[in-house]
């Protein structure tokens, strides 16, 4: 007996997306501008410019069921495959099959009469998206539940806010029982709440059969929620697998990148240094990473020790100063703060010095980090000098593409023959 092969529900074939900047002619209103422009410049200014290429010969399938995840930065293309696929627009060459009822949340609203309420809303989605009316009278009850606009649902959209517009557009797309969903990255706009159920959700209807592909800039919900992915860069794609090996290629070019124009950044400060001199004095901070032997350094294994030398000038007395130091991932996340306290630095800073805070061991993951510094006082709770942007990394293999925490700390799994004592719980009751 043989085994049914799944359907490919999406098939991108050597598809290729071409446009000629300044050229858009969607509506009657660019035409005129259009044409006006023409009789007061040349044409061939804009005739004679390149192409710009937002795909190029990019070729994927996509069976049923499957939950595809497309990575990249941004203007790599991703949206665009999304426009694709759902028809918005057409591309310059290759082929393009999808199979199936397709359910696009791709732009925030599109699809939204302004004028029109909640609920008139709703059934003109319902019917764009191939509903009938029965069928979008069957599901009402919940999509208005699941947009949490029960009270809103008779005011018109215009008057909604960004969040309400999102939850109404991706509730109507999630009961339309598609085959195929599409979504961008407007789930972004909804709280941490509302997106956690949108991914439940989208979790239900892949679990119904149901082929998503999803854009997003949160590597999280793409290894964690997709079983496949794909990396573009400038309209090609350069990666595709398992979601943890693709975001292991995409964060290793992100550090590469941050790395090359950090040493651009360092070469070109030395020749504006000189120029800085001439200027009149002010508060100021500059921040400089060190290894354990006090050289300058950008990477840094889990165990190393980091050594942060901060310089700072003070035209004018502090008398309470305090240096902060933030340490962020590359993607925002904070992975620690500290602040000096009264005992930590001296007290009355005036003129120019230099503070040292020694981070050992460092024990961060393997990812790519920014470290900030500010000189404030805390007394008067003023900032007067800041430091951004000094960037480093930690040596080693992502693991987890830098979604499973920021913290290294030492620990070792105990053999059953060691010896360990459990500390003694504290015995409660009033006092004695």
């Amino acid at each position: 007996m043989h085994r049914r092969q799944p359907m490919r529900v999406i098939e991108f074939d050597r598809v290729s997306k071409a446009y000629r900047l300044g050229m858009g002619h969607s509506s009657l209103r660019e035409t005129l501008a259009r044409q006006a422009q023409r009789l007061i410049r040349r044409r061939s200014s804009i005739h004679d410019e390149p192409p710009f290429w937002a795909l190029n010969e990019v070729s994927f399938q996509v069976e049923q069921g499957e939950i595809l995840g497309i990575i990249g930065h941004n203007g790599a293309g991703k949206s665009t495959i999304l426009k694709l696929l759902s028809r918005v627009t057409f591309p310059t060459s290759g082929q393009i099959v999808t199979r199936g009822r397709m359910a696009a949340l791709i732009e925030l609203g599109a699809g939204f009469h302004p004028d029109l309420s909640g609920r008139e809303n709703i059934y003109l989605n319902g019917v764009i998206l191939g509903l009938k009316r029965r069928e979008i009278d069957a599901q009402f009850d919940k999509i208005v539940e699941f947009a949490e606009l029960e009270q809103f649902i008779d005011t018109p959209v215009k008057r909604y806010s960004s969040g309400m517009y999102v939850r109404l557009a991706f509730a109507v797309a999630a009961h339309v029982r598609a085959d195929l969903i599409l979504v961008d990255e407007v789930l972004s706009v909804g709280d941490a709440a509302f997106q956690q159920r949108c991914l439940t959700k989208m979790h239900e209807l892949h679990r119904d059969g149901a082929t998503i592909v999803l854009v997003s800039h949160n590597l999280w919900s793409v290894s964690t929620f997709c079983n496949r992915s794909l990396l573009l860069r400038a309209g090609r794609i350069v990666a595709e697998g398992h979601p943890v090996e693709v975001i292991q290629n995409y964060r290793q070019q992100e550090r590469e990148a941050a790395l090359a124009r950090v040493q651009g950044q360092v070469a070109n400060g030395a020749t504006r240094d000189g120029a800085c001199n001439q200027e009149p004095i002010a508060f100021a901070v500059k921040s400089e990473l060190l290894n354990a032997e006090g050289k300058p350094e950008r990477a840094f294994s889990p165990d190393d020790a980091l050594i942060l030398r901060i310089t700072y000038v003070a035209p004018q007395p502090i008398e309470t100063p305090a240096f902060v130091v933030q340490i962020r991932r590359a993607d925002g996340v904070i992975c620690c703060f500290i602040k000096s306290s009264a005992d930590d630095v001296p007290q009355g800073v005036y003129g120019e010095g230099s503070v040292v805070l020694r981070i050992d061991p460092l024990q961060l993951v393997p990812d790519m980090y920014t470290i900030d510094v500010r000189l404030e006082d805390q007394r008067r709770a003023l900032v007067y000098a800041n430091d951004t942007g000094g960037i480093f990394h930690v040596k080693g293999y992502l693991e987890g593409a830098g979604i499973g925490g920021v913290f290294q700390p030492r620990a070792r799994w105990l053999h059953p023959s060691d010896e360990w004592h459990p500390v003694p719980a504290r015995s409660g009751g009033g006092q004695q």
